[in-house]
């Protein structure tokens, strides 16, 4: 058997079960770690929903429709998405990928055909995600961020301040207790409404400039995460 080079995630929508579960089967074989569901709410329902490295769409779905789907994980994830779809109605091909896919394929198809389109995109979209293609920069002289696609946004003393700490944290994960001594706050208990604040606006600066997930997230009971590579910014 043919060995091929996919994605460590995907995530299969379509709500044919045979069809789902021989694909997911076959994918699993290849070495992927395979989720699947029947229609697109489930998976948006789902914990780390948007958190795949790829997604295998149909377009005939219960709840939220695949080309609205394929538009909500646009907006939320980088992911590779291929569209497999028996749909043959007039302008599919260039609707979904308007939505943001990143081919097309019409059923019937094979198993392996399936699986070549997706190592097809992945080999483009893989490397694309790779860490220093990712990388958030963080300008602590200019007191800015840098996006991954080059969106900039301006930062204030404590956006600075706060963000500094996450390069050289374990696992991208700082403690309130360490954030609040960067900023020179009091150390209170998990109900520090004020770190709370500055973490939102500076969310809401990043959502606004980028129009992508933010990655700066809380983690339960701990403090905060950066849930991408962040480097700072050699001078000069």
């Amino acid at each position: 058997m043919t060995r091929h080079v996919l994605p460590p995630t995907i995530t299969i929508v379509d709500d044919d079960e045979v069809y789902r579960e021989h694909l997911a089967g076959h994918l699993s074989r290849q070495g992927a770690q395979v989720r699947s569901f029947a229609d697109g709410n489930h998976l948006l329902a789902a914990h780390n929903a948007f958190g795949d490295a790829f997604y295998v769409v149909d377009l005939m779905l219960p709840g939220v429709g695949g080309e609205d789907l394929i538009r909500i994980l646009r907006l939320r994830s980088d992911a590779g998405v291929l569209v497999v779809t028996g749909k043959a109605e007039s302008g599919v091909f260039e609707n979904v990928l308007s939505a943001g896919a990143d081919m097309h394929v019409a059923k019937p198809v094979s198993l392996e055909q399936i699986t070549l389109a997706i190592e097809a995109v992945w080999r483009r979209v893989g490397a694309q995600r790779s860490p220093e293609r990712r990388a958030w920069r963080l300008d602590v002289e200019h007191q800015r961020l840098i996006a991954p696609e080059g969106e900039v946004i301006e930062l204030a003393d404590n956006d600075v301040a706060i963000l500094s700490c996450f390069p050289d944290a374990p696992e991208g994960i700082v403690t309130r207790e360490t954030l609040c001594e960067r900023l020179g706050r009091p150390v209170l208990d998990t109900s520090d409404n004020g770190l709370h604040a500055m973490i939102y606006r500076l969310r809401r600066r990043i959502e606004k400039a980028t129009g992508a997930m933010v990655p700066l997230q809380s983690q339960s009971r701990v403090g905060y995460v950066f849930k991408a590579p962040i480097r700072l910014q050699s001078r000069g």
